[in-house]
């Protein structure tokens, strides 16, 4: 878990001190991650195949949406599309091990609620990844995409299930990491609702008077 969130702290330090760098080389660094995760999917299990960097890079994808207005928000959210495709990209070799234990191995009838919540995942954020280059984004229109990015909260559900249910100590723990996520999400869609009812009844107490 600590490679997780060490992961996610050096890519937001990396995001906010580099986020106008990261969008002009995006299709390199691209390239740099598909080669990646070509070279560590033919090695033994390590911290990309056991998808603890993926993750990471994801995670800070998630929380981007949930951070207090600033400049520190602002310059994440400047590379948020780039780095949901890297942390994609990089969940590959991850995807493949396990597929090819469970499924090709083991049989998939056999398979827990935890390999299925997992699958389903991969199937969700493909189009999630696919709309989010810059070029596919400017032909759907913003309206389109963002419809298409709702999608994305099914996605989280599915890899909180996918975690949670794995056969490992660490449930209590992504409970408290995606429970926090949507308390987070619950109070952001909240504020705007509240600060325009006040709006309302400010404004008719001032016609009234």
């Amino acid at each position: 878990m600590l490679t997780i969130l060490f992961t996610a702290v050096i890519f937001a330090i990396i995001g906010y001190l580099f986020s106008k760098v990261i969008r002009k080389i995006a299709i390199g660094l691209y390239v740099i991650a598909a080669i990646v995760a070509v070279m560590v999917g033919s090695h033994e299990a390590n911290i990309i195949s056991l998808g603890y960097v993926p993750f990471g890079i994801l995670l800070l994808v998630m929380f981007m949406g949930v951070l207090d207005k600033g400049k520190f928000r602002n310059q994440l959210l400047g590379v948020r599309g780039e780095y949901a495709i890297i942390g994609t990209i990089l969940l590959f070799p991850h995807v493949w091990g396990y597929f090819e234990y469970y499924v090709l191995e083991l049989g998939i009838i056999h398979n827990k609620l935890s390999f299925f919540a997992g699958l389903a995942a991969l199937l969700v954020i493909l189009p999630l990844t696919l709309t989010s280059f810059r070029k596919v984004r400017s032909k759907l229109g913003y309206k389109k995409w963002k419809s298409i990015h709702y999608v994305s909260y099914l996605f989280y559900a599915l890899i909180a299930t996918h975690l949670m249910f794995l056969d490992n100590q660490r449930f209590w723990l992504y409970v408290l990491i995606f429970g926090a996520y949507f308390v987070m999400k619950t109070i952001m869609l909240i504020q705007p609702k509240k600060a325009k009812q006040k709006k309302v009844i400010l404004h008719n107490k001032h016609s009234e008077g």
